[in-house]
């Protein structure tokens, strides 16, 4: 397998056919990256204490007197429902993302035997085999989120046992399960490819993806370190300018003007999320396209 010939044909592909794009942005909606956040304590060397404006601070009093008059009923309705809503989006968004990998695949492999490549024929091709893709995809979630559970749950338990020394000597283990978890994505990846472009079922596409990941795991290895670490290079970039539009932000809350700064702020963010979308499809189109681009010719007769 000819790692470089890979990148740039993938590149070729979408930047001729712009269309995969937009699949690439539903398929970013999906995807198995997060970010996680943590909280901010903003403090100035003065000693000087961060006091809210009068409205926002009546606000919080009007709320506080609002919630005192809610029931215990009322409140269990609402956490039950807000978590309804939680799991019928991240529902939704694991079933566009999926969608949208699909269409950039189909795209790609339909680019690659040299037929049109459209929105109408990526959105027609993609919906006979999407049912299988949904069912291959939700099968093999399950094995790591069972894991996942009783990893947690046992460092947990050892954390607790042995007052956080024996977890601290399991992090090094849990490190090991990193190239494990990549070598599991381009397996479920592999699958979900091998049901598109030779349309088998479930069990056999399993099959084949073992079978071709098996037989070529150094060039596969060679060809995810490179796209993994390109991918990380460039979500540093996406994230830069997100980074200096809050720049105002925490300038203005160790001044004691963070209110001020939060237009300016909200500003920034409303003009570069269009861009970041743009980015981000992008990049999953290319990531995609650079898998099928591989499995196409692992796979290819000799």
């Amino acid at each position: 397998m000819e790692i470089g010939n890979i990148l740039s044909r993938a590149w070729k592909i979408i930047w001729k056919h712009k269309v995969l794009w937009i699949f690439g942005i539903l398929a970013s909606c999906g995807s198995r990256s997060g970010g996680g956040g943590g909280g901010n304590n903003f403090s100035t060397d003065s000693g000087q204490n961060f006091n809210p404006p009068p409205e926002l601070q009546q606000f919080f009093t009007n709320l506080e007197r609002s919630m005192r008059t809610i029931s215990e009923e009322q409140i269990i309705m609402f956490v039950a429902i807000f978590f309804a809503a939680i799991c019928l989006l991240v529902v939704i968004t694991w079933l566009v993302g999926l969608f949208g990998k699909t269409g950039v695949t189909v795209g790609a492999l339909r680019a690659e035997a040299g037929s049109a490549v459209t929105f109408r024929s990526i959105w027609s091709e993609s919906w006979p085999v999407f049912d299988r893709i949904v069912g291959l995809n939700f099968l093999l979630a399950l094995p790591p989120i069972l894991l996942g559970v009783v990893l947690a749950v046992g460092f947990a338990a050892i954390g607790v046992l042995t007052m956080g020394i024996g977890a601290l000597c399991l992090l090094p283990l849990l490190c090991l399960f990193i190239p494990i978890g990549i070598a599991y994505g381009v397996f479920t990846d592999f699958a979900s490819i091998a049901v598109i472009k030779e349309n088998l079922g479930i069990s056999a596409a399993i099959q084949r993806s073992w079978d071709v990941l098996s037989k070529n795991v150094g060039s596969l290895a060679l060809l995810a370190l490179v796209l993994i670490l390109g991918s990380f290079f460039i979500s540093i970039l996406l994230a830069l300018p997100f980074f200096l539009a809050l720049l105002p932000l925490i300038l203005g809350a160790a001044n004691g003007g963070a209110m001020q700064n939060m237009t300016v702020t909200l500003v920034c963010f409303a003009a570069l999320i269009p861009v970041i979308l743009v980015a981000s499809g992008i990049l999953y189109s290319y990531l995609q396209t650079a898998w099928t681009l591989a499995y196409a010719e692992l796979t290819a007769a000799k």
